[in-house]
């Protein structure tokens, strides 16, 4: 097991070849403090990376390998079931989607391992078998226990489920068999896996229905396939991916959106379903369901132009009440201010991802501001808002010095939120990083450019994280643990259980 010098020479190891990756690319470099290991352990979990091979300017197997050791050392100190019970939780709360699964590497037993595995579906299991197998140079191993564990997982489902997984996704049903080779629960689970791996005949009457459905499309008849589908209730991903949805008649593509689309589904429909369907058509189904923060934002910032009443629907539906955030901290915060860069470098995707975290998050906000190369108070509560937002990037940026600005304006101080929308791109300030990190008020800055934030934590006493900004779920991560910093900044060492909420986080319908 690593010990904490060699966690330490490992980490400045890291640190010092992202760290001159960016100055090699923005001109300068910023200062690097090595974090409590527990903050990096939780920062790698809840503020996961953009999909992709790097992270951080650090390759995907140094990545892992900092995620690893920090992991080895938070379990040094609190023991495995604490560390596991992190890992559940992380998942559980919906902020993490991958990063668990090379999390799951060094859990001491394939039950613990399973335990995780089991909360994802098919493709996300072969995906942590295929990790495992491709990372051997980190000195993972492939063997008995990961298969003990993908077996325990797969077997502590329903057969429902395992139906379901058969006809949503059967190439990555058919690839984990071939790679992990689990032993089915059941004669009822086996004889859908050897289906799965054409061994044999549609074992049960909604896999048959699938294969109705694939036969038909496949001999033309793609609105016979629909109807097919609509009267089995087989999952969206069936039409999306195995029928096709163009040129449908409109009243059987309304139907099947009816009965088959999912929250997530119609909102990353939501543009293919207004222009087919119409506006009007989109806005009632929305109107029905809940809504996913992120889908649900990005669905109202791309129908802003062509489907206003669908965009208005949309934005009602992604709104996290100021009680409902609180409910997810560890701590209440006095007050939560943001501010936002529209400086010429966020036009295009950068303001429209600074747009997307934020949205959902305005009735937390009790102020909020926009910076160039001066401050501007702005008002973040309707959608017209938020379009005039996307309308302002223009100019220098003045990033240091606006944090100070309004966090001196607006006297926040260590109970408080400061969070900064930004692409980092500084060059008007004459302040620095160390200034900023100097202030009381705690500041969660999300980084909206390709290349995300700084990979560690500044040291809990600093009050200050920044992540990359692609999922609001990612800010109430961050706003987790500048606050846990928060919670134990005299206790140098922050205790696992302390970057939780005292109770379930649950998210708003």
């Amino acid at each position: 097991m690593q010990t904490s010098m060699s966690w330490l020479r490992d980490t400045e190891e890291a640190a010092k070849v992202f760290q001159a990756a960016r100055a090699a690319r923005e001109g300068f470099a910023k200062p690097f403090v090595v974090p409590a290991p527990q903050f990096l352990f939780f920062k790698a979990l809840f503020c996961y990376p953009l999909r992709g091979e790097s992270f951080y300017y650090m390759s995907l197997s140094e990545y892992t390998s900092i995620l690893l050791l920090s992991e080895r050392e938070a379990a040094e100190r609190e023991g495995w079931p604490a560390v596991e019970e992190a890992i559940l939780r992380a998942r559980a709360d919906g902020f993490v989607k991958d990063p668990p699964l090379v999390a799951a590497q060094i859990l001491p037993s394939s039950e613990s391992i399973a335990r995780l595995l089991a909360t994802y579906p098919i493709t996300k299991v072969l995906l942590y078998a295929e990790i495992a197998k491709e990372r051997r140079a980190l000195g993972w191993s492939w063997g008995h226990r990961k298969k003990a564990a993908i077996e325990r997982a797969v077997a502590s489902k329903e057969l429902e489920w395992h139906e379901l997984q058969a006809v949503k996704h059967p190439r990555a049903l058919r690839d984990l068999l071939r790679l992990a080779h689990p032993k089915p629960p059941s004669e009822e689970v086996s004889r859908i896996w050897r289906w799965a791996l054409g061994k044999g005949e549609a074992p049960t009457e909604r896999i048959r229905e699938y294969e109705d459905v694939v036969r038909l499309a496949a001999h033309g008849d793609r609105a016979g396939a629909v109807r097919a589908a609509v009267e089995a209730n087989l999952p969206w991903e069936v039409l999306r991916s195995r029928v096709g949805l163009g040129r449908l008649p409109r009243e059987l593509l309304a139907e099947a959106a009816e009965k088959l689309l999912s929250p997530h589904d119609t909102a990353m429909q939501a543009r293919t379903l207004a222009d087919a369907l119409g506006a009007e058509f989109v806005a009632e189904l929305v109107r029905k369901r809940s809504c996913p923060l992120n889908a649900g934002a990005r669905a109202a910032l791309g129908l802003l132009q062509a489907h206003r009443e669908a965009a208005e629907v949309f934005f009602e539906k992604v709104r996290v009440e100021r009680s409902a955030f609180e409910r997810m901290l560890p701590l209440k915060p006095r007050r939560v201010v943001a501010l936002v860069d529209v400086s010429a470098s966020m036009s295009g995707a950068r303001i429209q991802s600074a747009a997307r975290v934020l949205m959902p998050f305005r009735s937390v906000f009790e102020k909020a501001y926009a910076f160039n190369e001066a401050v501007a108070p702005i008002e973040l509560s309707s959608l017209s808002d938020f379009e005039k937002l996307l309308q302002m990037p223009d100019k220098g940026t003045r990033l240091y010095d606006s944090v100070i600005e309004v966090a001196r304006s607006e006297q926040l101080g260590e109970d408080d939120l400061l969070f900064v929308a930004t692409d980092e791109q500084e060059n008007y300030s004459r302040a620095r990083l160390q200034d900023v990190l100097s202030l009381k008020a705690n500041v969660v800055e999300a980084v909206v450019a390709p290349y995300p934030a700084d990979m560690v934590l500044k040291t809990p006493v600093t009050h200050f994280v920044a992540y990359p900004a692609s999922d609001p779920d990612a800010l109430v991560a961050s706003a987790r643990l500048v606050l846990a910093g928060r919670v134990a900044q005299s206790e140098k060492v922050v205790e696992l259980h302390k970057l939780l909420p005292p109770a379930p986080a649950r998210h708003p319908p």
